[in-house]
């Protein structure tokens, strides 16, 4: 594992490429790929909080308290709680992996085609 430990904002993280951008959702190019949310048993890419929010339903997911800024999810059967930025623009690389570490086997990140 290579990289740089960045200090940025009260938090510490590995960036790979430092000077990039750091969530690689950008669509421009430096080098990293964009990522995607993809609904692995449909192969749907995550493009809106619509499609998301109707295959959290499938899987018992329920809206949770409505937040100004945030969308929140949660499942009755456990007490993992999801929570995204209200504007999808604002859905980064963090969002997505915390879909697919709280639906394991339902959603995965992928690199853009």
């Amino acid at each position: 594992m290579s990289g740089v430990w960045v200090f940025k904002d009260g938090l510490v993280r590995r960036v790979e490429n430092p000077g990039q951008d750091e969530e690689g959702s950008s669509g421009g190019g430096g080098g990293r790929r964009r990522k995607v949310l993809v609904h692995v048993p449909s192969g749907e890419v995550v493009t809106s909080y619509e499609v998301l929010e109707r295959r959290l339903r499938e899987l018992g997911w329920e809206r949770y308290v409505n937040d100004p800024c945030l969308l929140l999810f949660h499942q009755r059967s456990t007490v993992h709680l999801i929570s995204v930025p209200r504007d999808f623009a604002r859905f980064r690389l963090v969002h997505m992996y915390d879909i697919v570490v709280k639906t394991r086997n339902v959603f995965e990140v992928r690199d853009a085609a």
